[in-house]
This record gives structure tokens, C-alpha cells and sequence, in this order.
């Protein structure tokens, strides 16, 4: 695996799965926004090393991003009056395409077998 897809699979675009919601969203908790960045790069970091261990938290954090994602859709995607919140709607789904398309991605065999090399 080449250098430029570690990085894409390790760093960003984990980080994206995670934080894609509406910019409004992610400015009212800048604050936990910074840590989960931080975090994020951490794990990336012990990827890049070759620790099992960080690869099955990822795929962990992942897996939760998707059922949270999807409990999240309905509930706070429409008001009570039942109008659509678009933006929201739209980073919800993009969010948990990416974080189910990774979740199967990381699992896969080239991945282990790049960590270790």
C-alpha cells in the first residue's frame, strides 16, 4: 500500500466519517471537535506503527459511528412538525456511508498486511 492511501485510510478520512455534520454543529463544540482530531491522529499514528490494537478500536469507532449515525437520522433529521433538516440530513448520510464503507475497508487483509510492513 502506498504512502498516500495510509494516510487517506489512517488519517483523514476517519476523521471526516466522524466529524461530517453541518458546520454549525461543529462550531458550537469546537472544543470536542480539537479532541477528537487529536485523537484521531493518535490512532492514526499507532496504525502507521503496525498495533493491532489501534486497528480494532478504529474499526470499533466506526462500527458505533454507524449506529449512532443511523439512530440520529430520523430522530433529529426532521422537526416535530415533521420538516426536513437538509444539511443535516445530507452530512448524517454522507457521514455514515463513509464510516460503513470504512469499517469494511479496514478490515480487509492488504490493510493488516501494510501495517506490518
Amino acid at each position: 500500500m502506498k504512502n498516500y492511501q495510509k494516510i487517506l485510510y489512517f488519517f483523514v478520512l476517519p476523521i471526516l466519517a466522524v466529524l461530517l455534520y453541518p458546520p454549525q454543529s461543529l462550531i458550537k463544540g469546537i472544543g470536542v471537535v480539537i479532541v477528537a482530531v487529536l485523537l484521531f491522529a493518535l490512532i492514526g499514528y499507532f496504525l502507521l506503527k503496525g498495533k493491532e490494537l489501534a486497528l480494532t478500536f478504529m474499526i470499533f469507532v466506526q462500527g458505533m459511528n454507524v449506529i449512532i449515525r443511523l439512530m440520529m437520522f430520523f430522530s433529529t433529521g426532521f422537526t416535530n412538525q415533521g420538516q426536513p433538516n437538509v444539511l443535516f440530513l445530507i452530512t448524517c448520510f454522507l457521514g455514515l456511508v463513509l464510516s460503513f464503507w470504512l469499517l469494511v475497508r479496514l478490515d480487509r487483509q492488504d490493510i493488516r498486511l501494510s501495517m506490518a510492513g
